[in-house]
């Protein structure tokens, strides 16, 4: 049986009953591009926000390919595998994430390719004892793990032939869930990536991404740097990325506009996902926001949630 056929044979369901429980999620949501070549590290180095030199010493980082004016075109979670790197990015955007990574190649000796073979999977609530500290990442016999830095969660990048193996392993004892689940787990971790819709709209810190260490402003140069070193010395921030929960029957979508109950623009959607209790989002809202959102005229019956980290506000 290949893993297509069995992993559509499995039950999964959209999340499991409480964002701690254990759970196992099929993250086919995401790709892993592949960038490969004696100039990966250094080419990377300048077309990413992140600071490639953590990623090399056993972590993993989610940073930004920017436009010109600083603001996302893409995000990629990058972890080193041996003389390569690998790149998590939405199913959406492989190839977009190529086309902008490509643009400025030149004769830099590197190369970009989907990874046909990498199955990625989530891990949520009580990890093996066995799996890196947090922040970092390790290999074992089955496959490259990344675990989270603040909360209880790990990613696994396997390969389609041992993935059938190693999902009945990890499936015992715990709640197996879809994409959705991922996204559930995505926004209880306060991680943020620019998905199709949201292209062009957000600087790194924005979304959080001077806290979660997916910008880094000492590094040098790379292609929007000078804006967003700009608004990091000497701008002031008046809007992040926040967390919502909400009840209404809305399913939210990557850049869509929210109001406040005044009517005017409070913020942008980074993310949304279907919970026990109604969804949760991602979403960028200005500092001063009460939560209180509308999609439209629609409200979204929405309360400010929490996230793992303390939103660095300047006065």
């Amino acid at each position: 049986m290949s893993w297509s056929q069995f992993i559509a044979a499995q039950p999964l369901v959209e999340h499991a009953e409480a964002s701690t429980a254990p759970a196992l999620s099929h993250c086919d949501h995401l790709a892993v591009i592949r960038a490969h070549g004696e100039e990966a590290g250094h080419y990377l180095q300048g077309q990413l926000s992140c600071d490639l030199h953590d990623v090399d010493t056993g972590g993993h980082l989610t940073g930004m390919h920017l436009s010109l004016k600083g603001r996302g075109l893409v995000s990629v979670r990058t972890v080193r595998d041996g003389d390569d790197y690998l790149m998590l990015c939405p199913t959406g955007q492989s190839e977009a994430v190529i086309k902008s990574l490509m643009k400025y190649r030149l004769r830099a000796k590197v190369d970009f390719q989907v990874d046909e073979q990498a199955v990625i999977i989530g891990l949520t609530g009580q990890l093996p004892t066995t799996l890196p500290e947090p922040g970092q990442t390790g290999r074992n016999g089955q496959g490259l793990w990344l675990r989270y830095p603040n909360t209880d969660h790990a990613l696994l990048i396997s390969d389609k032939e041992r993935a059938e193996s190693v999902w009945t392993v990890l499936a015992q004892d715990r709640t197996a869930t879809n994409a959705n689940g991922w996204r559930q787990a995505d926004i209880d971790a306060g991680e943020g990536m620019v998905y199709p819709g949201a292209e062009d709209l957000f600087l790194p810190q924005v979304l959080n991404y001077d806290v979660t260490a997916g910008v880094n402003f000492k590094k040098g140069c790379y292609t929007g740097q000078e804006v967003v070193a700009r608004m990091h010395f000497k701008g002031k921030l008046k809007q992040r990325m926040q967390r919502i929960d909400y009840t209404a029957d809305v399913e939210l979508l990557p850049g869509e506009p929210l109001r406040n109950s005044n009517g005017k623009a409070a913020g942008e959607v980074v993310s949304s996902a279907r919970t026990a209790n109604g969804y949760s989002a991602l979403v960028v809202l200005r500092r001063d926001t009460d939560g209180v959102l509308f999609k439209d005229d629609e409200p979204l019956n929405s309360t400010l949630g929490t996230l793992p980290y303390t939103l660095p506000w300047k006065d």
